[in-house]
C-alpha cells in the first residue's frame, strides 16, 4: 500500500471545479484553525508572536543592509605607510664535480676523493654558479604609538591587515642599461607578486590592473638578477590613492599651502583662506570678494600649471565677486594626476652587510579606519543569539512532527469512513506511480487499450516467442 498520503484525496479538475474546490479547502482551513483556536487558546497566541517575529526580522534586515551600505564608505583616516629598501646578494660559488661511471655525475664527490681500493677517483671538473642579487622593496603601516624617528612599538600595526600591495597601483624598477641590456641575462626569480611582473631586461613593472583578481595582497616585491658589479636602479612607485589625490598648481598651491591633495580637502583649503582673509560677502554668503591672489589664479589663469590652452577666465560680476560654488568648480583646471615616487638606489653586491642596510620612506597614506571592523562584527551579530536560534531550531522540529501527525491522521480517517472506496483510490495513486517512475505517460496507457497496437507485424513474432518460452518452462 502506497503511503503517500497526499494523494489519498480525489483531485480536482479545471476551471470553476479547481476554483470551487480551492474555495473548499480554504473554507475548511479557516474552520479548522478556528477550531484550533477553541480548543488551544495559546495557540493563537502563539501565531501572533510569529506574526511579529517576521515583522522584525524583517526591519532588522533592512536596517542592517542600510548600516552595511553606510558602512561601506568607510572612514579614511591619515596614516604613516613606511617602505623599505635593500638588497641581497651571494657571491658566485664553486661546486666540485666528479663524472660518475655511464656519463652521469656524482655531485657530492670532494676533490682528491679516493675509491674504496685506494685508488684516486676519476677527473674532476667545477661548476661555477653565477653571482646574484635580489632587490627588496617592502612596506607597513606603522603603529599609532610608533614615532617617525622609530621609537615606540617598531611592529607592524596589527589592527590594519592592509598589505603594501594594496596601496600601489603599479611599480617599476629601472635598472642600468649598461649592466642589463636586452641579450646580457636570463628573466629574474622572485617571489610573490612578482609572478604576474611583465618581466625586461632592464625594466621590471608590476601593475595591479593586470593582477589577477584572486590573487592576495603582498607585503613587497622582489627582483632577482645575476651580477657581482654595483648597480644603479630607480623604482617608481605610482600610488592608489583613495580617494584620489592631485598636484595643485604652483600659484594655487602658494595660496592654499598644500600642494597634493584631495578634492574635498582642496575645497576646505579654499573656504579656509575666504574666511581667514574676510573675503566672504556681507550680503550673499555664497558669494566671495576675490583679491588679488584670487583674481590672478581663477580669472587670468596665470596659475594654470604650464598647459598654455589659454582657458576662460572666472566668471566675476560688479565689485570683483564671485560664486564659491563657481571658483569650486574651476579648481579642475588646477589639479593634475598626483606624480609617482621616484626612489634612486645602488644595489650593493660586495660588502659585509648581507642583506644592505634598508633605507626607509615615510608616506602619509589615507587609510581605512579601524574602528568600522568592529562596526560590521556588531551589525552581523544583531538578531543572533544561541538560545533563540536553538528554540528556533525546537520549534521547527515540533511543526515537522505536527504536520506529519496530521498526515497520518488524515490517511486513517480516511480509512475508517469508507475502507472500499479508500482502497481504490491508493491504488489509483500507486497506478499513477508506477506509470511515472517508469517514465510511461497517458498516451502509451491509451494505446494499449487499442486494438491497433497489436495489429502491427511484430506482435505475431513477439507471440510466438512468449509460447514456446511458456511451453519450455
Amino acid at each position: 500500500m502506497s503511503s503517500k498520503y497526499a494523494d489519498v484525496a480525489a483531485r480536482g479538475g479545471r476551471g470553476k471545479k479547481r476554483k470551487a474546490l480551492l474555495a473548499e479547502q480554504q473554507r475548511r482551513l479557516l474552520a479548522a484553525g478556528d477550531a484550533s483556536d477553541a480548543s488551544l487558546p495559546a495557540s493563537a497566541a502563539y501565531t501572533r508572536l510569529v506574526d511579529f517575529e517576521r515583522e522584525v526580522d524583517a526591519t532588522l534586515g533592512r536596517r542592517k543592509a542600510e548600516v552595511n551600505e553606510a558602512l561601506k564608505r568607510a572612514e579614511r583616516v591619515p596614516r604613516t605607510v613606511r617602505v623599505y629598501v635593500y638588497n641581497t646578494f651571494k657571491p658566485a660559488s664553486k661546486s666540485i664535480v666528479t663524472p660518475a661511471e655511464g656519463g652521469g655525475k656524482d655531485r657530492g664527490a670532494k676533490r682528491g676523493a679516493r675509491s674504496a681500493d685506494g685508488a684516486t677517483g676519476a677527473p674532476i671538473e667545477e661548476e661555477i654558479e653565477p653571482a646574484s642579487w635580489t632587490l627588496h622593496v617592502q612596506g607597513r603601516v606603522l603603529s599609532q604609538d610608533e614615532a617617525p624617528d622609530g621609537r615606540g612599538d617598531k611592529h607592524a600595526d596589527a589592527e590594519c591587515d592592509l598589505k603594501f600591495s594594496s596601496f600601489v597601483r603599479s611599480v617599476e624598477v629601472r635598472l642600468d642599461p649598461a649592466h642589463y641590456a636586452a641579450d646580457s641575462l636570463p628573466p629574474p626569480e622572485g617571489q610573490g607578486a612578482e609572478d604576474d611582473a611583465s618581466v625586461g631586461p632592464s625594466v621590471i613593472a608590476w601593475n595591479a590592473d593586470d593582477a589577477s583578481p584572486d590573487a592576495p595582497a603582498v607585503d613587497g616585491f622582489e627582483v632577482k638578477r645575476h651580477g657581482d658589479a654595483d648597480c644603479v636602479c630607480k623604482i617608481i612607485l605610482r600610488i592608489d590613492h583613495q580617494p584620489e589625490r592631485y598636484a595643485v598648481s604652483p600659484r594655487l598651491a602658494a595660496i592654499l599651502g598644500v600642494d597634493l591633495e584631495t578634492r574635498p580637502r582642496l575645497i576646505g583649503a579654499l573656504m579656509q583662506y575666504v574666511k581667514l582673509h574676510d573675503l566672504l560677502d556681507a550680503e550673499d554668503a555664497g558669494t566671495v570678494v576675490m583679491n588679488d591672489a584670487l583674481r590672478e589664479v581663477f580669472v587670468d589663469g596665470a596659475g594654470l600649471k604650464g598647459n598654455g590652452k589659454g582657458l576662460k577666465g572666472l566668471r566675476v560680476t560688479d565689485g570683483d565677486k564671485a560664486l564659491f560654488a563657481d571658483i569650486a568648480e574651476r579648481l579642475h583646471d588646477h589639479l593634475e594626476p598626483a606624480p609617482p615616487i621616484e626612489i634612486d638606489y645602488v644595489i650593493r653586491t660586495r660588502g659585509t652587510r648581507n642583506p644592505t642596510l634598508p633605507e626607509c620612506y615615510d608616506l602619509l597614506l589615507d587609510v581605512p579606519s579601524t574602528a568600522t571592523s568592529g562596526y560590521h562584527q556588531f551589525v552581523e551579530r544583531l538578531g543572533r543569539d544561541r538560545e533563540i536560534d536553538a528554540c528556533d531550531a525546537r520549534i521547527k522540529a515540533a511543526l515537522r512532527k505536527i504536520e506529519e501527525h496530521e498526515r497520518r491522521r488524515k490517511f486513517f480517517l480516511e480509512f475508517s469512513r469508507s475502507p472500499t472506496a479508500f482502497i481504490n483510490r491508493v491504488v489509483a495513486a500507486q497506478a499513477r506511480d508506477v506509470a511515472v517512475v517508469r517514465h510511461d505517460g497517458a498516451t502509451r496507457r491509451e494505446a494499449e487499450r487499442n486494438k491497433e497496437l497489436y495489429d502491427q507485424p511484430w506482435v505475431d513474432e513477439a507471440l510466438m516467442r512468449y509460447i514456446s518460452r511458456k511451453g519450455t518452462g
